[in-house]
């Protein structure tokens, strides 16, 4: 994100005891001193409470000789630190108790401001503490210095704040329903105290490594979290490592990485949206969890299997003797429609046995009335588009058929499924010939990242039906010799595409897994979900 500014505009003003005072001699006259006031406006989500200036907020300034460094004698004495206000927050700023003057021989100067105000700043050095949050407009530091050589002749001039903190945001959102209620964000290992120096803006002595507990902004199922953090250092050791500690109000803990190595930017908003499951569960209730899986499965929780909106569907066919895995998939039969769609590739599957059989059903695995009639397609033009595509399925009848149930259909953008999604659908093919499995998982999920907001459209019967917000895969392919996994993932939203460059959507698994919430591959080690080797995926 980029810095949010707050424009003050500083204009001089004469001053003068008598309402009789002319106003136009006074600033004809080489003797009399102009006190310098501050009127102030600033826009909307400037600061961390997200509102405009507050009653009695105070900003510090200091003025100094133009194109001196703020050192020596300018960090004390009448022109350094002085803390002007804003009454009733309406924006007008004005010396709290002692006012700064123009020098009456017409040298220039420059100012520094700074908020919020402290009596406590010496030599310069402002010390920051962002250990207590429960006030965030107390700790917002902001800083300006782009007044400069200024005279007692200079017209009105604009002093432009920038935040000096990095803010952490999380949207928390229940991903079965539970209540979040009581659910907690602690932010772990992050230093709480620094120096900011206002001569150069900079950040030193970073220490006190501590929690810092995020504030909650909630609804039942969802819940915003924000913290201020200190820049350009971002947790214990030389991992620069950013976790989260989430805790219920069972008392049920979870630690998650939220980026594993990252310099934290003054002024930036790091976002991450994160789906919890099992957080209305009470600490003691670990429910053993069993379905059938395989190592393309995602995970699925105790909580998933028992809802009333969400199935796990399975399929396969036979071929010959053999009964051959089809697909899985996790549907949400309010929304009509699946998470997710998870499938082996190889060979085997695609090769051309039978042709496409456009043989739209129902899923025989689940009741009529859970479903959407998609016999004619979706209303508003949307493509039935399929999570497992029919070209992975040409090596039975069967197989293919059960690429056309219902299950397996979404509300597709067409110019996003005929053209970069298709070109994607083709590429993994190509990277599932030359190996004995790749394992995919085909997604789609209603809400934007840190939204809630889901756009519906009607199927044949009129019911409402979910539009996906956008799209997703994870790949994953194993070395057998080494046991090595490479991995991938894409993120496409459902929207019109000009281009198929799908390369230039790609995302390591692990990043697609804070994006949705879901766990891909759990039988896979971590650390092969947290990168990308190129050469593995080339699309020659």
């Amino acid at each position: 994100m980029t810095s949010t500014f707050k424009t003050i505009l500083m204009s001089a003003l004469v001053a003068c005891g008598l309402a009789s005072c002319s106003s136009e001699l006074e600033l004809g006259s080489d003797t009399v001193s102009r006190a310098v006031t501050f009127s102030a406006t600033a826009s909307k989500n400037s600061r961390a409470a997200g509102t405009d200036w507050a009653a009695g907020d105070c900003i510090g300034i200091y003025m100094k000789a133009a194109g001196e460094t703020l050192a020596g004698d300018y960090l004390t004495g009448s022109t350094a630190n002085v803390s002007y206000t804003t009454a009733d927050g309406a924006g007008l700023f004005v010396g709290t108790s002692s006012d700064l003057y123009y020098p009456k021989d017409g040298s220039t100067v420059d100012f520094i401001a700074y908020y919020p105000y402290s009596g406590a700043v010496a030599d310069g050095i402002y010390r920051v503490d962002i250990a207590d949050q429960s006030v965030p407009s107390r700790i917002d530091l902001m800083y300006a210095d782009n007044l400069q050589g200024l005279d007692r002749t200079s017209a009105t001039a604009a002093l432009v704040f920038s935040h000096q903190l990095a803010q952490v945001e999380l949207t928390l959102k229940s991903a079965d329903g539970s209540s979040l209620s009581g659910v907690t964000a602690t932010l772990t290992d992050m230093p709480t105290t620094a120096d900011f120096s206002l001569a150069d803006a900079s950040f030193s002595n970073l220490a006190d490594e501590g929690d810092v507990e995020m504030q909650l902004d909630s609804s039942s199922t969802t819940l915003k979290a924000t913290a201020f953090v200190i820049p350009n250092a971002s947790a214990s050791g030389d991992t620069n490592a950013l976790s989260v500690t989430l805790t219920t109000a069972a008392g049920k803990q979870t630690v998650v990485a939220l980026e594993e190595d990252i310099d934290l930017e003054k002024g930036h908003n790091y976002t991450y949206t994160l789906n919890l499951s099992n957080a209305g569960k009470e600490a003691e209730e670990e429910e053993e969890v069993n379905y059938a899986h395989w190592t393309e499965t995602p995970t699925i929780t105790a909580a998933q299997l028992k809802s009333e909106n969400i199935e796990y569907v399975t399929h396969s066919f036979t071929d010959g003797t053999k009964v051959v895995r089809n697909y899985a998939c996790l549907y949400d039969t309010d929304l009509k429609m699946a998470y997710w769609v998870a499938y082996p590739l190889c060979n085997y599957y695609t090769r051309s046995n039978v042709s496409r059989t456009d043989a739209w059903a129902y899923d025989p695995a689940l009741d009529e009335s859970k479903q959407a009639n998609l016999k004619r397609g979706f209303a508003n033009g949307y493509d039935r588009g399929h999570q497992i595509p029919s070209a992975d399925r040409l090596v039975t009848m069967a197989a293919n058929e059960q690429t056309f149930y219902y299950t397996n259909m979404t509300a597709q953008t067409a110019k996003m499924n005929q053209q970069i999604w298709a070109a994607l659908e083709s590429q993994v093919r190509s990277w599932s010939s030359n190996i004995d499995t790749l394992y995919v998982v085909t997604g789609a999920m209603p809400s934007a990242e840190g939204s809630t907001s889901i756009t519906y459209t009607t199927d044949n019967n009129g019911t409402r039906i979910a539009v996906p917000a956008y799209y997703f895969k994870a790949l994953a392919r194993i070395d057998r010799e080494t046991g090595v996994a490479y991995t991938i993932a894409f993120k496409l939203d459902n929207a019109v595409y000009s281009n198929t460059d799908y390369m230039s959507e790609a995302l390591t698994v692990a990043e697609l897994e804070k994006i949705t919430g879901f766990t891909f591959f759990p039988s896979i080690d971590e650390t092969y979900k947290r990168t990308i080797d190129t050469t593995k995926w080339s699309s020659d």
